[in-house]
C-alpha cells in the first residue's frame, strides 16, 4: 500500500505551475457612443431594488480617479438613456427526505447465545431546496433614440439545507404568501446588486486580473544557472517580487540577454507591475531566442495581451478626455 502512495502523492501536482497575476484592461462595449451624461429610468417590475443597485454603480465607476459617468435629473444635457425591465424574480422551492443511520437496532440475531444488532434503522431526514432567479434586461438609447447597448443578465442561487439535528419550522414546509415574499426580499436584492455589477462592467472600463504561466524551469547545461533560476522561482511562488525581479535582471546580465526563459519572466514581472512598454520589450526579446513550440505559443500570447491592453488604455483615455 505505501508504495502505491508513493506513486500517487506525485501526480496530484503534475499540471500545478507556477503563476504571476497580470491586469488585463477591457474597454467599454459603448465607447464609440461617448455616452457619459446619463438619464436613468426606474426599471419596470423592479421590487428587488434593481434600479438603485444599479445607480450605485454607475456614479461611483472611476478610472484613473476620474468619474466615467454622470447621472442626469432630467433629459436635458443627456448623452443617452438606461432604461430596463426585471424580467424574472421568483423564488421556488420543495421539499424532499433523506435517509440517516441512526442507532437504533431493527433487527437483532441470537448466535452462541449471545443477542446482536444485525440491522440498524434509518430515520427520514426533511430537507428543502430553495431556487432563487433574477433576470434583468439592460438598454441604452443614444440621443437619436438608437440601441446601443441591450443585453439580458441572469443571475441565481440554490440553498440545499436538511435539517438532521434540528426539527425544521413547519412554516418552512408550507406555501403562503408571506414566506414567499420574505424569501424573495431576503436573496434577490442580492442577485440584483451582482447584476448591477455585471452591467458595469459592460458599459466602463475595468481591469481584468489573469494569472499568467511562469516559465519555471531554464534550459541549461551550467548547474549553478539552474540553481540560481530555480530560487528565483521559489522567489515568485512566495510573491517576493522585488527580489525576484532583481535575481533576474542579474542572471540576465550574467547571460548577456541570451536567455528567453529569463527574458519572459521579467516581461511578466514588469507586466504584472503595470510596466507594460517594458514588459513588451522583454517579451520581444524572448521570442527571437525560444526555439519551444508551447513557450513560444505563451510568449506570443503574452506580446498580443500587452499590445492589446495598450490599445485599450489609449482608447478609453481619448474616450474619456471627451468628458
Amino acid at each position: 500500500m505505501k508504495k502505491w502512495l508513493f506513486l500517487i502523492v506525485p501526480l496530484l501536482f503534475i499540471g500545478c505551475s507556477t503563476k504571476l497575476k497580470v491586469k488585463t484592461l477591457q474597454t467599454s462595449n459603448i465607447a464609440k457612443e461617448n455616452i457619459h451624461n446619463i438619464f436613468l429610468e426606474q426599471f419596470t417590475n423592479d421590487n428587488i431594488n434593481q434600479t438603485n443597485y444599479l445607480e450605485d454603480e454607475i456614479v461611483n465607476a472611476t478610472w484613473n480617479n476620474k468619474k466615467i459617468f454622470t447621472i442626469k435629473p432630467s433629459f436635458e444635457g443627456i448623452d443617452g438613456v438606461i432604461s430596463g425591465e426585471v424580467l424574472e424574480s421568483k423564488f421556488n422551492f420543495y421539499t424532499y427526505y433523506d435517509e440517516d443511520l441512526t442507532s437504533r437496532c431493527a433487527r437483532y440475531e441470537v448466535l452462541n447465545g449471545i443477542k446482536s444488532c444485525v440491522e440498524y434503522r434509518y430515520r427520514r431526514i426533511p430537507c428543502q431546496r430553495k431556487d432563487f432567479r433574477v433576470k434583468t434586461q439592460v438598454k441604452i438609447l443614444n440621443t437619436n433614440h438608437e440601441i446601443v447597448f441591450s443585453k439580458i443578465y441572469t443571475k441565481s442561487k440554490i440553498e440545499d439545507k436538511c435539517y438532521r439535528y434540528s426539527r425544521p419550522l413547519s412554516s418552512l414546509f408550507l406555501y403562503n404568501t408571506h414566506y414567499y415574499n420574505q424569501e424573495v426580499q431576503r436573496v434577490n436584492p442580492r442577485l440584483a446588486r451582482e447584476i448591477a455589477k455585471d452591467i458595469i462592467k459592460d458599459i466602463a472600463p475595468h481591469y481584468r486580473v489573469l494569472k499568467i504561466d511562469v516559465i519555471d524551469s531554464i534550459n541549461s547545461d551550467n548547474n549553478v544557472i539552474k540553481k540560481e533560476f530555480e530560487d528565483i522561482i521559489n522567489e515568485i511562488k512566495k510573491e517576493n517580487i522585488d527580489n525576484a525581479e532583481y535575481k533576474l535582471e542579474k542572471l540576465n546580465n550574467k547571460l548577456y540577454s541570451n536567455s528567453y526563459e529569463v527574458l519572459y519572466n521579467l516581461g511578466l514581472i514588469n507586466e504584472n507591475k503595470n510596466r507594460l512598454h517594458k514588459a513588451i520589450y522583454y517579451y520581444e526579446q524572448a521570442s527571437k531566442l525560444c526555439d519551444d513550440d508551447k513557450d513560444s505559443i505563451l510568449i506570443y500570447d503574452a506580446i498580443d495581451r500587452v499590445e492589446m491592453t495598450l490599445r485599450n488604455i489609449d482608447e478609453t483615455k481619448a474616450q474619456l478626455d471627451n468628458i
